[in-house]
Order: structure tokens, then C-alpha cells, then sequence
């Protein structure tokens, strides 16, 4: 690495540009610190997100009920690729961490789109996002910052209705969505030890959403 920065998980600030090193001196973000302004909601970076992936698999803890962990096979980038950093950012950090079966640390393949590199731009990105999925009727349009879709609804993203459809398969009638994660043991077993390695490692702290 080139600089002692290079390595270290990182967040974004919400209306923000560009990433800074998280920190485990910060007080942890609450709904009152930010709906008041005395906190800026912040996320972890998208190779932050991608590396934990690598690790805990992309179906997520309640998914982990029914199947083995999912792992993507390759990951492309379609510019700034420099096959080093991409590689420690999105798995090869976390190569030594001790983890219980079935799940793993997961290489994919890595590359670029080939061409002319582009340069960067500096500037906010867009707080638009899009999410679709087989069997989805239409392609959802969510506001980023607000976590709600361009009429105000609840995307069909937000927790509570993660918690629906979990119950309308498993056929039960959970209230608490803490607390059938927290259930699902291997998954929580595999995520604490993700995250000591992140301490042992002096990657920082891994920034927790606060719960509404």
C-alpha cells in the first residue's frame, strides 16, 4: 500500500462526494441526531459493501435460513480499474479470517471494460436509485437520502417489508426484524468474525445504520 489510509473502510456522507475513513471514536448515528442535524447519515462504501459480500455472501442473513451462502464469480469495472487496489478492497483484506462453514472468503474474477480509461469527475452523485428483480412488475425508483420512493411510499426494499414477505413464506408472524436476524446464528457467527478481523486488522469500524 501506498499510503496508510489505502485499505481502511470507508463511508459516505450522505449529499456528500467522495469517501473518508470511517472512525471508532464517533458517537453512533441515532434517528433524533440526524432528523435534529447534529449528525450527517452516513453508509459504508460500495467496496466496502462488495468486500463484505465476498465474506457473508449476497442473499443476506435472512436468506441464510433457507440457502448456502451466494457469491458473485466476477465483478467488472467499467473504469479507474487498478487490479491491486480493486483485489484488497473487495476480498483479499480479509484472506486470514477464521470462518464456520459453509461460508468463505470468495475471490471473484476481476477486470475492466477495455477502451480508453475515463477520466474522473468530481461532483455529487446522483440520489436516485433503481431496483428490479425477476418477477417485479415495474422498476422501483428510490431517493437515497430519504429511503422513500417519488411519492413518498415505502420501498419494497425497506426492512418492513423484507419482514412480510419473510413471514408470508415461512408462514409465521414475526415483529421484531432484529431479532429473527439475530436467529439465524451461523450467518451472526460468520459476521462477527468478519468484523474482528476488520479490528485485528485495523480496517476501522464498520458503521451500523441507526434503527428506526
Amino acid at each position: 500500500m501506498e499510503n496508510e489510509k489505502q485499505g481502511l473502510l470507508r463511508s459516505k456522507m450522505e449529499c456528500g462526494q467522495g469517501t473518508n475513513p470511517t472512525s471508532s471514536e464517533e458517537d453512533p448515528l441515532t434517528i433524533d441526531g440526524i432528523m435534529m442535524g447534529n449528525q450527517r447519515l452516513k453508509t459504508m462504501s460500495c467496496s466496502d459493501k462488495i468486500g463484505r459480500w465476498n465474506v457473508l455472501g449476497l442473499q443476506g442473513c435472512l436468506l441464510s435460513r433457507f440457502m448456502f451462502p451466494v457469491y458473485m464469480s466476477s465483478l467488472t469495472l467499467g473504469c479507474l480499474y487498478h487490479h491491486g487496489h480493486l483485489s484488497r478492497a473487495v476480498c483479499c483484506r480479509y484472506r486470514d479470517i477464521l470462518l464456520p462453514e459453509p461460508f468463505r472468503v470468495n475471490h471473484p474474477l476481476l477486470g475492466c471494460v477495455p477502451g480508453q480509461e475515463a477520466q474522473r469527475e468530481l461532483g455529487k452523485t446522483n440520489e436516485k436509485s433503481l431496483n428490479w428483480c425477476c418477477g417485479d412488475e415495474k422498476v422501483e425508483i428510490v431517493d437515497g437520502c430519504r429511503g422513500r420512493c417519488d411519492k413518498n411510499d415505502v420501498s419494497r426494499l425497506a426492512r418492513v417489508n423484507i419482514l412480510k414477505d419473510f413471514n408470508e413464506f415461512c408462514n409465521s408472524n414475526e415483529t421484531d426484524y432484529h431479532k429473527v436476524k439475530d436467529s439465524m446464528t451461523s450467518y451472526c457467527k460468520a459476521k462477527d468474525a468478519f468484523n474482528k478481523i476488520c479490528q485485528k486488522q485495523k480496517l476501522r469500524s464498520w458503521i451500523k445504520k441507526p434503527v428506526f
